[in-house]
């Protein structure tokens, strides 16, 4: 085995033929050899026994075949191809002569893809840096809210025209935030029915959401067969007289003033209508605000005025009889 760097010395007829014979030998054993060959040309192959790796010489030194990260090169042990992680203007792949849209690995652990000469695309680990919860994501978004991403639903106004996108996790978790328009677009042809289903442990279906031609409904579980238990709701007029409607305006709102219930003093009544509990935060002190469904009052309110209703036809019927006589 020899190494040599392929240019033939001048000489007598035996010295060159013996630097002939040694640069034969060179390209017949890809210069193997624990020592790199020395003047080497660009493009010329170096087997290294000293490391079992193929190189080849480029204008920045040996090079492995398959090594580094910084050429793009075929791997020899393990069949492996890789690639430079080149940039959003010059992915490491790319199509025919668009040599600015293509994948490229901005960081490590991280795919992204540009269009030309923006990212599009990212995926990876903690792709949308901003927020508490690091997640393996896709995020998709403009060129503006790829180059530091954030979580859409960390997005204030102020960042909202350049931060927005749509990040999925591997959680199953879904994030939107635009700044303009509907942010979900949804469209039945041909005929009426569900739009969107919800489900519980791999379950039947617990609610979904329905749509004619001209109209949506919002319909959760209500079948005799999924219950047990049942009995006329009575005393419904006490209860109804518990309840502490109020007008307010939400913080964030200050100059609108609406109608409605404040979920605590609610949830004592109708527990079913309140999710959350009463001044809960989270691990990091954060307010957990409870919410109400409202329409949890209808079976409450419908029997309430049944009872009214039925008072009043009593006393309706006292007063012809006492009329009468």
């Amino acid at each position: 085995m020899a190494t040599h760097n392929y240019n033939i010395a001048n000489g007598s007829g035996q010295a060159v033929r013996q630097d002939i014979n040694n640069a034969l030998d060179a390209i017949q054993t890809s210069n193997s050899s624990q020592v790199e060959p020395s003047g080497p040309e660009v493009g010329q192959l170096w087997y290294d026994t000293s490391s079992n790796e193929l190189k080849v010489y480029k204008s920045s030194g040996w090079q492995a075949v398959g090594g580094t990260a910084s050429g793009a090169l075929i791997g020899s042990g393990s069949t492996r191809v890789q690639l430079t992680a080149g940039t959003k203007a010059l992915p490491s792949v790319y199509f025919g002569t668009d040599t600015t849209s293509g994948f490229y690995a901005p960081a490590n652990n991280e795919i992204a893809l540009s269009l030309q000469d923006y990212t599009y695309l990212r995926i990876g680990y903690n792709v949308a840096a901003q927020g508490a919860t690091p997640n393996r994501a896709l995020f998709l978004g403009n060129a503006a809210s790829l180059t530091t991403p954030i979580k859409p639903y960390s997005v204030t106004n102020a960042q909202g025209t350049t931060s927005q996108g749509l990040m999925v996790s591997e959680l199953g978790r879904l994030q939107i935030c635009a700044h303009q328009g509907p942010q979900i677009q949804l469209n039945r042809t041909g005929n009426d029915g569900q739009m969107i289903t919800f489900a519980r442990d791999g379950g039947g279906t617990v609610g979904h959401i329905n749509m004619t031609a001209s109209a949506v409904s919002y319909n959760t579980g209500s079948d005799y067969r999924l219950k047990e238990n049942v009995v006329d709701l009575t005393g419904a007029k006490s209860r109804l007289q518990q309840l502490l409607p109020k007008r307010f305006n939400f913080i964030n709102t200050p100059d609108r003033t609406v109608d409605g219930f404040i979920a605590h003093e609610t949830q004592t009544i109708v527990p079913e209508s309140i999710t959350g509990t009463k001044d809960e935060v989270d691990s990091d002190g954060n307010a957990v605000h409870q919410a109400i469904d409202q329409s949890k009052l209808v079976p409450l309110l419908t029997a309430a005025l049944q009872e009214a209703f039925a008072e009043i036809a009593s006393l309706t019927t006292r007063v012809a009889t006492l009329e009468a006589n």
